[in-house]
């Protein structure tokens, strides 16, 4: 049976408090349409996702690149919601399905590249030739590189709180434990 003890009682009340200043700080009364989260889905297997990544990751670069950025710099997802269309807009048109790449795959249990160069070989020149897009070299869409944006900066890009009080106030009365701390369950 577990007994609250005067330190578990300190960090419960701190960590309260420590919810109540992110709610009153992050959490905003805005309200989004729910018309605005509204995209069209892309429903296909993860074999056609995997035949697709390397063209499609390399022609939405620009997107995907935004919609990170923008995640990782505003940290508010009603601030790139549009960034997030856009992603996914370039996400729903791949260009030619790969039929015979993709099903192939699909065959092996762990969606292998490995078993299928013959098929990944003819899809690559089909996608050449029919839409002039070259397979990015392994590594290539990795790399760190530096994002152009016309987004201003965020107000406050660390995210930085102010700090919390260090005694919060207590709620209740605090007793010494009658036995040890119930914080370590062994005996040596």
């Amino acid at each position: 049976m577990y007994y609250p003890t005067q330190e578990s009682t300190l960090l419960f009340t701190w960590t309260k408090h420590a919810l109540e200043e992110f709610h009153r700080e992050f959490v905003r009364e805005a309200k989004i349409e729910l018309e605005e989260l509204e995209v069209q889905e892309v429903n296909v297997s993860s074999a056609v996702l995997k035949v697709a990544a390397y063209h499609c990751g390399s022609q939405c670069d620009k997107p995907n690149k935004e919609f990170m950025l923008c995640c990782w710099k505003e940290m508010d997802p009603q601030k790139y919601l549009k960034e997030g269309k856009e992603m996914n807009k370039c996400a729903l048109d791949p260009g030619p399905p790969g039929t015979l790449y993709w099903t192939c795959i699909n065959y092996t249990s762990l969606l292998e590249l490995q078993h299928c160069q013959k098929q990944q070989q003819a899809f690559d020149k089909y996608v050449l030739d029919k839409l002039g897009w070259v397979r990015p070299k392994v590594g290539q869409l990795s790399k760190v590189t530096k994002v152009k944006t016309n987004r201003p900066i965020p107000e406050n890009p660390y995210h930085s709180w102010e700090r919390l009080s260090p005694n919060p106030p207590v709620e209740g009365e605090l007793k010494p434990t009658k036995y040890r701390s119930q914080m370590f369950f062994w005996s040596w």
